[in-house]
């Protein structure tokens, strides 16, 4: 199966049900896949062949969902680039990835002139539209182009906490996979008026919800940009069931001035990913919407999700991300790659036709993920498991301190802080240290009048002398990418700076 066949499939099925809603527009299954089968045709004519690549700096829509099955359709390689990156970051990516042709938003058009060959500009319907007059006199057929399952189809970019983003590839197969395995862990079904909230230039948004829904048949309500009022009105508007967010957007639901329970009332399954959930607010969001599930998911760009923790498992393993999701093979490993007894710290790494193909022209960074050359990827994830499978992130490998030859783990100070009521999010990182080498500093938001005094003999009752914070810095906001993930670069910088 070619990733262009989840549309294929689910437009057989149901031609006339309404596939998406996004604003006052609205697409039938069978008109959702006609558009997705001219964007192919109109792909082809400009001369896109299986392999090229083609990008999109694209909001949310149904033009973005259309872009991206006809590109599959295509044979070619979608560019997922984030509109909200100022013009000399997209222009690296271009530049890097020489796409055939480039499809953005309106809004940003300024940041992307005379990067591609080709530009079709996606605008509003009182503005004309080069994207749909491109498309509108293309064959409604799908075209005659012989996919492989195994060939790439897309490439989004990760490791921005980190440093440069790197550009994951992914075949139509690993997203296949995907998928399904969202549409079975998350439970989504046919039945369902799904929310599509998270952008979906990211993994999480698209390749991983997005796709879930369609492969399902669902309705989908698709929102340009979040906005915790919006998204209230639309699930009461429209009956929306069903909806993948990253943590920040489930504190902002809470914390909304219009989130009166009664207007979510047709709300019974969220999903949550992108970045790690607190136990606090998995315990805040049962009790202000007892009647919804809260399904936490733990994944990567690089695969897609690899843990779930079930609505029924947070009571007894609140600090855990779950056990592996259907079909997912992982293990936590030593340095020689070899499984770690329970309790031990190790890396995450997982093997299955969910991986990715590599990191694009970069044959460092994709050898260090295949390090050992025998199918496992490694995520750069530390964790540990318990007796019975569960799986408890300790941080990543870059972010473990060394203090005083002891390896301190960033995720296990945030849990212990983040227990303390007043407390609404960590972040842990390190700095040098004269005598240590490292020490651990804690970035915290507050809901309370905590103070740092407070939360050291928090700590004190909770975690060995040396892996308590050396210091208590109260912030008020955790600067995180658009998936959700904490940037602990710019808090260790600004600190550093004394900032």
């Amino acid at each position: 199966m070619g990733l262009g066949d989840i549309l294929r499939l689910a437009a057989q099925r149901t031609p006339r049900k309404l596939a998406i809603i996004a604003d006052d527009r609205q697409l039938t299954y069978a008109e959702f896949d006609r558009q997705a089968n001219r964007f192919a045709h109109f792909l082809a004519g400009t001369g896109v062949v299986k392999g090229d690549r083609v990008a999109c700096v694209l909001f949310n829509g149904p033009e973005y969902a259309v872009v991206h099955f006809g590109n599959a359709r295509a044979g070619s390689i979608l560019v997922h680039i984030s509109p909200a990156y100022a013009a000399p970051e997209i222009a690296r990516i271009v530049e890097r990835t020489r796409p055939r042709v480039l499809v953005v938003d309106e809004t940003v058009r300024d940041k992307v002139a005379g990067l591609a060959e080709h530009t079709l500009v996606v605008g509003s319907r009182k503005n004309a539209c080069a994207f749909e007059r491109s498309i509108s006199k293309q064959p409604d057929k799908a075209p005659d182009i012989d996919i492989d399952p195994a060939a790439p189809v897309a490439m989004t970019f990760t490791g921005g906490t980190t440093g440069e983003p790197k550009g994951a590839v992914v075949s139509h197969a690993a997203r296949y996979v995907s998928a399904w395995t969202t549409a079975h862990e998350h439970r989504v079904a046919g039945n369902d008026v799904t929310g599509v909230v998270t952008p979906m230039y990211h993994a999480i948004g698209l390749m991983i919800w997005y796709q879930a829904t369609v492969l399902a048949g669902c309705t989908s309500v698709i929102f340009r940009k979040w906005a915790a009022a919006e998204f209230i009105e639309g699930v009461e508007r429209h009956g929306i069931s069903s909806v993948l967010l990253v943590p920040v957007q489930v504190r902002d639901l809470l914390k909304a001035p219009a989130a009166d329970l009664r207007r979510l009332r047709s709300l019974r399954n969220v999903g949550a990913g992108g970045a790690v959930t607190s136990p606090g607010l998995i315990a805040d969001f049962g009790r202000a919407l007892p009647h919804c599930d809260y399904t936490d998911h733990y994944g990567q760009s690089e695969t897609g999700p690899l843990t779930i923790l079930k609505p029924w498992e947070v009571s007894e393993h609140p600090d855990s991300i779950g056990r592996p999701a259907v079909g997912v093979d992982l293990r936590i490993v030593d340095e020689a790659g070899e499984p770690v007894p329970p309790g031990t710290v190790g890396e995450i790494a997982a093997r299955g036709p969910f991986l990715m193909e590599g990191y694009f022209e970069n044959e460092e960074e994709t050898s260090r993920y295949f390090r050992k050359g025998d199918g496992w990827g490694w995520s750069g994830d530390l964790a540990f498991a318990d007796d019975d499978g569960f799986i408890t992130l300790a941080g990543r490998s870059k972010e473990m301190i060394v203090s005083g030859a002891l390896n301190i783990y960033p995720r296990e100070l945030e849990i212990a802080i983040e227990s303390h009521p007043e407390v609404e999010e960590c972040a842990v990182f390190g700095v040098p240290d004269d005598r240590w080498g490292e020490t651990p500093i804690a970035c915290v938001v507050r809901n309370g009048e905590v103070s740092p005094a407070d939360l050291l003999d928090h700590c004190a009752a909770r975690l060995a002398r040396y892996k308590r914070p050396r210091e208590i810095v109260f912030v008020d906001d955790i600067p995180k990418t658009p998936s959700g993930k904490v940037q602990k670069p710019l808090l260790r910088g600004a600190y550093l700076e004394g900032q």
